[in-house]
This record gives structure tokens, C-alpha cells and sequence, in this order.
């Protein structure tokens, strides 16, 4: 197994530049995308030996979230901070195709990580075949409320990884959290908690739970220890990600939540500010491809907003139009070689995007 240390731009800032260990195997894996802890890097999450058993199985992406080792930026818990991991795929697809099997999608992560990979399986519900989160905070009001010890209210507040309190900045803690979109998650979970974690009180996954019950939800499994931080199980996370093969299929015409952004093989909604919320209605056409999307924007941090939609299918146009039925300007951007085209425009509130060939 070869270790390269790559550095990778945002696909949404260009200004971003991104970092990654890429675990390269020797024959062709599955990619897995690991996320590290609240405190760590992909390094420290390396040298402390939590990534050591998925190298056997996969092609191991661990990326540094942004603010934090050498990624520049400023660190967006749970926010567009997720779109640096699908980004940090793209670039080991591009990279290393022939080392990559295509049996599989995964994410994993414990703690901090556990919480983004509980975030992201609600913002991407049909990019993953299987993941798993560890010790994770699903509600970042709960997380923030039980730190009696202090030790992450600063970064979430003083420091605005996330912004301000939950009392002054609700939407912000509830945009990021998982809790907040388990509706969307299609992906196969494993969600694992020790009843003796004091970093993260199992009252977080037992909300999550809380919530799977109430959406009748089979895709989640809950797994309880009596450990404490240190929580994970890897025969049992091992065992959940080799079994699930398949990436989730969405229906030709349904809904999901968005909050920041929704990630879908077909395509994205990103919003500009990543506490801002909203719902989208779409359409696929019979190969997959979008044809139609509604949005409603449900919350905004500002009254004209700026809106990114990105299409996995090259070469097509878009008519937009905002709530009243005016056609909004847009401007498209088919970057390089990627395999999608991205749509650019401002407008207040909903916008309705039709595929016109």
C-alpha cells in the first residue's frame, strides 16, 4: 500500500486548496472516504491507527478537513466543509482509475467524523453503498448544550466553525446536523455509540434513533456499546461495509431536504451560505438524468441569494426561473474535464430549473 499526500482545489472555490493522504492499493478497491476527529488531521487519525483496518479492503481517501493540517480555509463544521471529502474522490478518480474498483462507495468516521458522516448521508442519500459513523454528535444544539467541559464550545462559537450559539444561530446548528436530515439518508448506516462517551454523550444517537423509529427507517442499524469515546468495533464496521455493495437508487420524481447542499449522482443544489435551508422537488428522466427541479427555500441568511446547481450530464441547457415565474440569468461553467456542467445565479428565495435539451 502506497501512501501519496496530494493536494486537490474545491471544486466549488477555486481559491481552496485542499489536502489528502491517498492510500493507493496495489490492485484495484473500492474507494472509502474516511473522515478524522473534531482534534486530529488525516495524520494524527493515521498514527493513532483508525484507518489501519479499512486499508486492506479499499482505496483509502483521508482527508484533511479544511482549516485544519495543510487545507487552507476556515474550518465549516458539518457545512460545505463535506463537499472537500466528495472532492478529495473526484481527485483520486482522476488520479488513479485503474486503482479503483468500481464494488462499492463508502464513508467512515468517528467523533468529528462521525458526525459528518452522519451529516453527509443525509446531504448525499445516493452516493454511498454503506457507511459508518462512530461516537458521532447528531444534533449540534445537544452537543453544544451537554459540553459542560467546555472543550468544543469554542471552536463551534468563538471561533465560528459553526457560529455563534444555538440560541442566537439555531439555523446554523440544525443546517449541519444529521439529525436534521435523516429523512433523506438512503445509504446503509452503521451507527455505533459507547454509553460511557463523556466527548459525545450517547444522547446523540439516541435522539438519532429516536427519529429512525419515528420514519419507520430499515437502512440504519444502532449499535450500542459500553465503551467509551473510543466506541468503534471494526469486525462489526468491517463486516457492514463489505456486505453492501450497492449504491442506493432514488426514484424518478421525489423530494429531498436541503441544508447547504444536496449531493445526488444526477446532480447538486449548493447554497451559499451553509446555514441556509430549504426543500427540493425533482424529476429524472428514464437514463437518470435531471430534467426538473423545484426549490423552496425554507431559510436564507440574506434576501438575494446565490444558488450553484451542478449537472452530471455535459452539454445541456437549463431555463430558470425565480418564484414569480421571471427568467433568471445564469452563467455555466464546464470546468476542464469534469464530467458535469455548473449553473450560476442569484435570485430571492425559490427558483425553478427545467433541462430544455
Amino acid at each position: 500500500m502506497k501512501m501519496h499526500e496530494g493536494e486537490y482545489t474545491s471544486s466549488i472555490d477555486k481559491n481552496l486548496k485542499l489536502t489528502a493522504e491517498f492510500h493507493i492499493p496495489p490492485d484495484p478497491r473500492p474507494l472509502c472516504l474516511f473522515f478524522h476527529g473534531w482534534h486530529m488531521t488525516a495524520a494524527s487519525a493515521r498514527t493513532s491507527g483508525f484507518i489501519q483496518p479499512l486499508l486492506e479492503h479499499f482505496f483509502l481517501v483521508n482527508v484533511d478537513m479544511r482549516g485544519r493540517s495543510k487545507s487552507s480555509g476556515h474550518p465549516d463544521s458539518s457545512g460545505h466543509e463535506l463537499i472537500d471529502g466528495l472532492d478529495g474522490l473526484e481527485y483520486a478518480r482522476e488520479n488513479w482509475k485503474d486503482r479503483i474498483s468500481p464494488d462499492g462507495l463508502y464513508a467512515v468516521g468517528g467523533s468529528g467524523g462521525g458526525g459528518n458522516v452522519l451529516s453527509l448521508a443525509g446531504k448525499a442519500p445516493d452516493i454511498f453503498s454503506a457507511a459508518v459513523s462512530w461516537a458521532g454528535m447528531s444534533d449540534y444544539a445537544v452537543w453544544y448544550r451537554d459540553d459542560i467541559r467546555g472543550r468544543y464550545r469554542d471552536e463551534m462559537e468563538d471561533k465560528k466553525w459553526i457560529g455563534g450559539n444555538p440560541g442566537t444561530n439555531p439555523e446554523g446548528y440544525r443546517s449541519r446536523s444529521g439529525l436534521s436530515v435523516v429523512e433523506n439518508v438512503l445509504t446503509r448506516l452503521l451507527v455505533i455509540h459507547g454509553r460511557k462517551d463523556v466527548s459525545v454523550p450517547v444522547i446523540s444517537t439516541e435522539l438519532y434513533e429516536a427519529r429512525i423509529r419515528e420514519l419507520e427507517k430499515s437502512n440504519i442499524t444502532v449499535h450500542y456499546n459500553d465503551k467509551g469515546h473510543s466506541s468503534i468495533e471494526w469486525p462489526l464496521a468491517m463486516e457492514h461495509l463489505l456486505k453492501n455493495k450497492r449504491q442506493p437508487q432514488i426514484p424518478r420524481f421525489g423530494r429531498f431536504l436541503v441544508h447547504s447542499f444536496l449531493a445526488l449522482r444526477s446532480f447538486w443544489i449548493i447554497l451559499e451560505n451553509p446555514s441556509d435551508m430549504g426543500y427540493s422537488d425533482y424529476s429524472l428522466d428514464s437514463e437518470g438524468n435531471l430534467q426538473s427541479l423545484s426549490f423552496h427555500l425554507a431559510y436564507s441568511h440574506g434576501d438575494i441569494n446565490q444558488y450553484l446547481v451542478r449537472l452530471f450530464t455535459c452539454g445541456k441547457k437549463v431555463e430558470i426561473t425565480d418564484g414569480s415565474g421571471n427568467k433568471i440569468d445564469c452563467v455555466c461553467c464546464a470546468p476542464g474535464t469534469k464530467k458535469y456542467n455548473d449553473f450560476s445565479f442569484r435570485c430571492k428565495g425559490d427558483f425553478t430549473l427545467q433541462v430544455t435539451g
